[in-house]
């Protein structure tokens, strides 16, 4: 999927494209690498390894967890599914650049 992601961008975005990534294991795979490496407008980079507070989309999941999801237990993981969707079809493209601001000094609450 992540290789599909980044088609996805080389398709949509002109000019030359760095992808920051969290370290997470799927976006080091052997298969990204290697597309990598046949993609010259395509450069990746990664966060430092425990570092949330410069991840951007931990201040989204924050306030989804302080929030949407406060003191809700669901029955199932379909009902905590549904409450997620919900969540992110709440959070409006108005508030993205407000809720995604990341610097040195902000934390992901």
């Amino acid at each position: 999927q992540v290789v599909a992601f980044c088609r996805h961008l080389l398709r949509h975005v002109q000019g030359k494209l760095v992808v920051l990534m969290d370290n997470a294991r799927i976006h080091k795979t052997k298969a990204l690498r290697a597309f990598v490496e046949q993609q010259p407008r395509l450069t990746v980079e990664y966060l430092p390894p425990y570092a949330p507070e410069l991840n951007p989309i931990e201040r989204l999941w924050a306030y989804v967890k302080g929030s949407v999801l406060a003191n809700f237990c669901p029955k199932d993981v379909g009902e905590l599914k549904g409450r997620l969707n919900s969540a992110w079809q709440r959070v409006r493209y108005v508030q993205l650049p407000r809720r995604l601001t990341c610097s040195h000094s902000s934390s992901p609450t």
